[in-house]
């Protein structure tokens, strides 16, 4: 069961959607990446669906974010900058080391980075909730779908967003890179004032499909995970892609939604 598209105006001064085929250096995608927008959702509210807990893998309440379309309001400007990045093999710090040395060449990497610039979008999603009805308990049932997508999730969302209220500071792709504002909007333009008619913008990554991995951990409770073959693929996420294309400004993510 679905809820009721929410809207969500963002603004920030950088962001930097990065694309996998440039490997090490990080160069962003022309616009928003449906990852990176529901990524802005999760930090106001989240409720995963799946339990990485042993415990709790058998108990399915929550729901998951869909992003429908996305508004460009301002696509922002593409500039380069060249930062100096410390890092060490696995993440460790070496047994002699007493912090991190900027003067350390061993650790020390330039990298260039193409980013974008006073950016500024409209993010319509979705929440869905599963269908099935779970016990949470012998005496308590789980209230219905319907209820939890279109009234409560929904409902928590926008006073949370209207709040200014956040688990985390959401971001546009990158950490550092900050959501400077986010307000919730009513009833969005279906034109984009500045914006023209027709825009292509090429293949861009959509997000992960993570359903063959929960699978491959299994569903039921106490199960712990595998402890080996996590080098195959079907036990890994696969990303998926879509042709963006924006009309009047807007770019149709998921046209269709399971009700």
């Amino acid at each position: 069961m679905t809820s009721e598209p929410v809207c969500l105006r963002v603004k920030g001064p950088f962001a930097c959607f990065t694309r996998p085929e440039f490997h090490v250096e990080r160069v962003s995608y022309p616009v928003i990446t449906p990852s990176a927008a529901r990524g802005i959702f999760e930090a106001i509210l989240m409720k995963p669906i799946e339990k990485p807990e042993v415990h709790k893998r058998h108990n399915k309440i929550g729901f998951r974010w869909f992003i429908t379309r996305l508004g460009i309001v301002k696509k922002g400007t593409m500039f380069s900058i060249l930062r100096n990045e410390l890092g060490y093999s696995a993440h460790q710090k070496p047994e002699n080391a007493t912090g991190y040395d900027i003067n350390g060449e061993r650790i020390r990497a330039q990298r260039h980075s193409l980013i974008l610039r006073e950016v500024e979008y409209y993010i319509e999603a979705v929440i869905e909730v599963p269908p099935e009805t779970r016990k949470r308990d012998e005496r308590q049932v789980r209230p219905s779908a319907e209820f939890l997508a279109r009234n409560k999730y929904h409902q928590m969302f926008l006073r949370r967003a209207r709040a200014g209220q956040c688990f985390y500071q959401p971001f546009f792709g990158c950490r550092e890179f900050s959501v400077a504002e986010w307000e919730p909007i009513a009833t969005p333009p279906d034109t984009i004032a500045d914006q023209p008619e027709k825009e292509d913008f090429g293949m861009m990554f959509r997000d992960f499909d993570f359903e063959q991995m929960w699978n491959y951990w299994g569903h039921r409770k106490d199960q712990p995970r595998p402890d080996k073959g996590w080098n195959q693929p079907a036990q890994r996420p696969a990303p998926t892609h879509f042709h963006a294309q924006a009309v009047n400004g807007w770019i149709h993510v998921r046209k269709e939604t399971q009700v």
